[in-house]
């Protein structure tokens, strides 16, 4: 047991310290942009969002309950913006994988990772372009190598309008239709 822990932490470090020499991180392998349930957001509205990290053919990234303890679980932290407010972010859960390095099966995301979380606009959020601001920390690894662990900013824009403005569902293939239920 001890012996498989101590190779582990060993094939950690190697494997880190070969990504670290070629300097590339896993920023270069992970791409996060933003989504929302509605085209625009009424004053005093909820919406739902999401951070969608996709992550480049032949890498995955840890879930956000990895394994293992020495690995980096994927984190989005959000900002809290001003007259609005954003819950706590649910993560999918990670699929459960062998790979040659690790004695036990690992948690990962592999393609694409879809965070989402609730949000509202306060009713005196001001008409106009709004953001939430968050950090999301990943380490892409593929079956040799682990990659420099990257915080990556993100943003989740959206424009305010007033109640009376007619908006629509949007990403539907994400957040399903009106009233939260799934096509």
């Amino acid at each position: 047991m001890i012996r498989g822990v101590r190779i582990a932490i060993l094939g950690a470090v190697v494997c880190l310290a070969s990504a670290t020499a070629f300097g590339q991180s896993s920023a270069s392998v992970v791409n996060a942009h933003p989504a929302l349930s509605v085209d625009k957001v009424k004053q005093g509205s909820k919406f739902q969002a999401a951070v969608i990290v996709d992550i480049s053919s032949g890498y995955h990234i840890n879930s956000s309950r990895p394994s293992e303890s020495y690995l980096i679980a994927t984190s989005l932290k959000l900002s809290k913006p001003q007259r609005a407010t954003a819950g706590m972010v649910v993560y999918p859960k990670g699929h459960i994988k062998k790979f040659s390095f690790s004695e036990k099966p690992l948690s990962v995301y592999e393609g694409r990772a879809v965070l989402k979380f609730n949000a509202t606009a306060s009713p005196t959020l001001a008409v106009g372009s709004h953001s939430i601001h968050g950090k999301l920390t990943v380490q892409a690894c593929n079956d040799q190598a682990c990659l420099q662990p990257k915080t990556i900013d993100v943003e989740v824009p959206f424009d305010v309008v007033t109640p009376s403005t007619q908006v629509s569902a949007a990403n539907t293939d994400i957040f399903g239709t009106a009233g939260g239920k799934r096509r």
